[in-house]
């Protein structure tokens, strides 16, 4: 088992080798939470928060990776050693002067079993489904198949790195999570989370 996969939380993480101070708070929204803005943090191409919804005891940690168009997380709905993967667009304004990353489903998911790299995809389906009621456009589930592919190619085929290595210095597969960096000039009080 890589060291990294084991490993439990101590101290500051780095994403992409960005110091903590570099870290940005933001808010994201998405369905989980009815479109509502909740607290996150972006360093470089990852937005992250904990989340303490769900069946599962303690926090999951969600990732967004901004450059791929993906949502991740390890274990969620009490389901053990599998990954979610959301095919996502990822939207970026201001609203009342903070910027906030609106996440949309775009139907297309991956389950990884451990590490990688078996993996299923899921809910082609409702991307179907979706495309047959005009509520997705042809070009728009184009690009959400597009992303799948480029996902599995980049970190599931041929041996890729997966986790994806720009999530991995906030990832611990005991839920036990390094701390999210605080963004410069921000207080010493927990995460991003629902606490």
């Amino acid at each position: 088992m890589p060291e990294w996969y084991a490993r439990r939380s101590e101290g500051i993480g780095q994403v992409n080798g960005v110091p903590a101070e570099q870290a940005e708070a933001v808010a994201v929204a998405w369905r989980m939470h009815d479109w509502q803005a909740h607290p996150a943090i972006r360093v470089g191409g990852v937005l992250m928060r904990d989340e303490l919804a769900g069946p599962h005891r303690g926090p999951r940690r969600v990732f967004w990776l901004l450059d791929e168009g993906v949502q991740l997380i390890y274990e969620p709905f009490g389901w053990i050693d599998e990954w979610y993967v959301d095919v996502v667009c990822i939207q970026a304004r201001r609203d009342d002067g903070q910027l906030v990353y609106h996440v949309t489903d775009e139907y297309a998911d991956i389950i990884v079993e451990g590490m990688g790299p078996a993996y299923r995809m899921i809910d082609l389906d409702q991307l179907a489904d979706a495309m047959s009621a005009a509520t997705i456009d042809t070009a728009r589930a184009a690009e959400a198949l597009r992303c799948a592919q480029r996902f599995v190619d980049r970190y599931l085929h041929r041996g890729g790195p997966f986790p994806p290595p720009q999530i991995r210095g906030f990832f611990a597969s005991d839920h036990r999570y390094p701390p999210l960096p605080r963004p410069a000039g921000s207080d010493d009080g927990p995460g991003p989370s629902d606490a």
